[in-house]
């Protein structure tokens, strides 16, 4: 859930009417025309008169955002957040464990974190594959006294994955006081949602 704002698409003297996202990743543009630039590719970021100018992929691209054009221009022109960024482990914050990290991009991101007891920790990472391993994991949670750490939830993304889902992982967390705060894309069918334990956990 990156920046969004809607713009014209201009190019060999036509304006299109788009939306665009900036996401981690990549720009995706849609609406008019579609589009989606990695970010890696960004080169020659500028603007002038309400224009955001770019080159990527051997591709010139021109959108006009008015006066939001500066503030685009930069955005696009800084680096993503890493992954261990996004976490909030980019400094090698205690972290505890739950579950087997499903995706290599993950265990990187924690490599620099030492592993601790949950209730020592900085912030928690569980990872549910299951409808059991969520149901049980705001007992567990309690039982191992979390009470102020971030929880990121590790769950499934989009269809092709039978673990559960943001809605389903939303639905059990809330029940139980849990409020998400953030999410952040993990890679593939996996994404992560962080929760605030309840104010008396």
């Amino acid at each position: 859930m990156g920046r969004q704002a809607k713009a014209f698409w201009i190019d060999a003297g036509e304006r299109t009417a788009v939306t665009l996202h900036l996401e981690s990743d990549a720009l995706e543009v849609s609406g008019g025309r579609r589009a989606k630039v990695p970010r890696s590719e960004f080169r020659h970021i500028g603007s002038a008169d309400g224009v955001v100018e770019f080159e990527a992929g051997g591709d010139r691209f021109r959108f006009e955002l008015g006066d939001a054009a500066s503030a685009w221009a930069k955005a696009l022109a800084t680096p993503a957040p890493t992954l261990a960024e996004k976490l909030g482990v980019a400094h090698g914050e205690t972290v505890a464990v739950r579950g087997e990290l499903p995706m290599i991009e993950l265990t990187d991101a924690l490599s620099d974190s030492a592993r601790v007891a949950p209730w020592e920790a900085a912030v928690v990472v569980a990872v549910v594959r299951t409808e059991t391993e969520l149901v049980s994991l705001p007992g567990w949670l309690r039982e191992c006294g979390v009470g102020v750490a971030p929880v990121w939830i590790v769950h499934g993304r989009g269809r092709a994955t039978s673990a559960p889902g943001d809605t389903a992982v939303r639905a059990v967390m809330r029940a139980h006081g849990f409020h998400d705060t953030k999410v952040s894309a993990i890679g593939g069918t996996w994404s992560a949602t962080r929760y605030s334990p309840p104010k008396n956990a």
